[in-house]
């Protein structure tokens, strides 16, 4: 039979870190190119392009929290490595680009 699924708006976009680092990384790969997966810092909007779920380590961390300069975020079970992402009016562009413009320290929260 044939199933019929809602139609894809910009708000199933927003990541949730809550969520296993595992239901995020398959989130962006199936959102992007459109409508794209995205979380915000400092207000600003990025939009994640693609990521590397790693090993559950036990981490004291909240969820959306980096645990290392290198944008690794905690997520509700395991963490999360950004590897692609874009800041407003600008092109996609690796992790590395990015941390050499706008660093981010150990112990931000992504939201």
């Amino acid at each position: 039979g044939v199933t019929y699924a809602e139609r894809l708006t910009r708000d199933h976009g927003r990541i949730d870190w809550t969520r296993s680092a595992a239901e995020i990384d398959r989130q962006i790969r199936g959102l992007t190119p459109w409508p794209g997966a995205f979380t915000t810092l400092d207000d600003v909007v990025l939009k994640i392009g693609a990521a590397t779920p790693l090993p559950a380590e036990s981490h004291s961390a909240a969820p959306g929290t980096t645990l290392d300069d290198n944008l690794t975020i905690a997520c509700g079970a395991g963490a999360l490595r950004i590897d692609r992402l874009q800041k407003p009016g600008r092109s996609m562009m690796s992790a590395s680009d990015f941390l050499r413009g706008q660093p981010v320290p150990k112990g931000t929260r992504l939201v």
